[in-house]
């Protein structure tokens, strides 16, 4: 029975990864959204060596989310008040997150996945942006408006020590937000990140810490930038996504529709990365070879050159946003992560964008995580072109635990946008696979998502009787019922006597009346039970009963 379970779950699995054959050079490939089981989300932080992704809560929230590189096996690091900004150690050894609500930064190994030391900033003080710089991690904190602060913590000796209230050329009305590079490690940027409903100036200023204090490189405006979102740094510039930049010639804040650039030398314009409105996000591969850039409104993530050359651009499904800071890339430079909400800016969820530095189709899926059979479900999505989107004929394949079939073929409006509906008739794991197959311009994409689909129980029974066997022997007879099935008829009755590791099974399919019948030998306590590994409409079930060494019949306990 337990390799009969084993089978069913290895089917289940294999439906529920959707691997999807590579379509030939220069498609990428983009996992469903994977809910990530929190309410909120502050930042996200990829550490590719121990296989992990942190993401972080924020303020009024405790704890520290981890998954695989998949968005699966997830967990939470508990007891971390207000955990917002993260950090890797230069040596990838540990995790340091900024406890807002603690005052406090914490160090997490990011092997045992246990809190190993935690420094105390201070009461009231709100520590909420970390970046490593200089050989220190820095921290924007500061609990009261307009008196955004900035410290540092240097844990290269045997005694940490910690420095706050470092001199500052301008006022941040927020903890300000900290970017560095490892190309560039004695530059610190900071910035005012707004909050969405009240865009303030984003103040950036670039400061030099290769002395232990830091001191002003050069800093913008206060106009230039208003509603700043996030930021990046490279070796050679600041990348900016603001909701307004300021024209000198009309003299007056515009609705920003790219991202834009600043030399780290004096911060003087750089260019720009087109990128859509509402700039929401900005990173870059670790290796310098592109630029990530998200746009909310638009729903938009473009992957471009460092000289503003188009490679890829994505258009997520309807009613997905991408988040602020909702974007990470791998170590090795070849996988995106995206961290996308509802409309509401709740459920967030991890998307998987692999190859995104190769030119090519994309392809975007979202669909419930769960459902119940028979009950009408929508899968929708979004196909994009390099050269934008346009109306095409995607074919869609479903398959469940009895195989695969096509469903009908599905059309994307003229913004590449489409939806269609199912009725699942089995349970377990649902896969749909849309495709493009391509045309003589455009390559063809391959995208599959899983929604799991609830089972009603099977009804399988335990009931047992006890009759002497010698003079001090006895033997305990277990009869396993089993109610009606869809397709699976068989069953197993095992008995455990006393503290046995594993239990003795006797299974196979059931009699005309739904029963299956094993004697075991016994002179104490056992544990029998009826199991089911259940089946295309049914879930597996099992129900145990204990005897006692004499007859008793614990009664009938019936499914449904």
């Amino acid at each position: 029975m337990r390799k009969f379970i084993a089978r069913l779950m290895v089917a289940a699995l294999g439906a529920a990864c959707g691997v999807v054959s590579p379509l030939g050079a220069g498609a990428a490939y983009a996992d469903g959204a994977t809910g990530l089981g929190i309410e909120t989300y502050a930042e996200m932080m990829v550490d590719s060596a121990h296989g992990h992704l942190f993401f972080s809560l924020g303020r009024q929230r405790s704890g520290v989310r981890v998954t695989d590189l998949s968005g699966g096996a997830q967990r939470t690091i508990p007891d971390l008040p207000g955990a917002s900004g993260m950090a890797l150690s230069v040596d990838g050894s540990k995790l340091y997150v900024a406890l807002a609500d603690a005052g406090a930064v914490a160090a997490i190994d990011t092997t045992t996945l246990a809190e190993t030391q935690r420094w105390s900033i201070g009461a009231g003080s709100c520590p909420t942006w970390l970046t490593p710089a200089g050989g220190k991690l820095y921290l924007g904190y500061g609990c009261q408006s307009a008196k955004g602060k900035l410290g540092s913590l240097d844990l290269r000796g045997a005694t940490p020590v910690l420095a706050l209230d470092l001199p500052l050329a301008g006022t941040y009305y927020y903890p300000p937000l900290l970017r560095s590079t490892p190309a560039s490690p004695n530059l610190l940027l900071l910035v005012n990140r707004s909050s969405v409903s009240f865009p303030i100036s984003g103040e950036p200023s670039l400061y030099d810490v290769s002395s232990g204090t830091p001191s002003q490189v050069a800093s913008l405006a206060g106009e230039t930038c208003t509603g700043l979102h996030n930021a990046a740094l490279t070796a050679d510039r600041v990348i900016l996504g603001c909701s307004y930049l300021w024209d000198p010639q009309t003299s007056s804040r515009l609705v920003a529709t790219e991202h834009v650039a600043y030399s780290t030398t004096d911060l003087s314009p750089a260019g720009t990365y087109p990128s859509g409105s509402w700039a929401t996000a900005v990173t870059t591969s670790p290796d310098g070879a592109f630029v990530v850039l998200g746009a909310s409104e638009s729903g938009t993530i473009h992957v471009e050159r460092p000289d503003g050359t188009l490679v890829r651009r994505y258009v997520l499904p309807p009613g997905s946003h991408l988040d602020r800071q909702g974007l990470a890339v791998s170590a090795d430079s070849r996988t995106l992560y995206v961290v996308s909400t509802d409309p509401d800016g709740k459920n967030p969820a991890l998307r998987r964008l692999s190859d995104f530095g190769t030119g090519g189709t994309s392809l975007l899926l979202s669909a419930p995580p769960t459902s119940t059979r028979t009950a009408p479900l929508t899968v929708s999505g979004t196909l994009t072109f390099p050269d934008g989107t346009g109306p095409s004929t995607l074919r869609v394949v479903q398959q469940d635990l009895l195989g695969s079939r096509p469903l009908p073929e599905v059309s994307t409006a003229a913004n590449g946008t489409f939806s269609f509906s199912d009725a699942p008739q089995v349970g377990g794991a649902n896969t749909y696979t849309v495709t493009f197959p391509g045309d003589t311009t455009r390559p063809g994409a391959s995208q599959s998502v899983t929604v799991q689909v609830s089972l009603p129980g099977t009804t399988p029974t335990a009931r047992t009787t006890v009759t002497p066997r010698a003079s001090v022997h006895r033997s305990s007879t277990g009869t396993a019922y089993l109610g009606p099935t869809y397709d699976n008829q068989d069953a197993c009755s095992s008995a455990q006597p006393g503290d046995a590791a594993l239990p003795t099974d006797s299974c196979g399919p059931v009699d005309a009346y739904g029963e299956l019948t094993a004697t075991f030998p016994t002179d104490e306590e056992a544990t029998f039970s009826a199991n089911s590994a259940g089946g295309h409409r049914e879930a597996p079930a099992e129900d145990p009963v204990r005897t006692y060494g004499f007859p008793v019949d614990l009664g009938v306990f019936r499914g449904y």
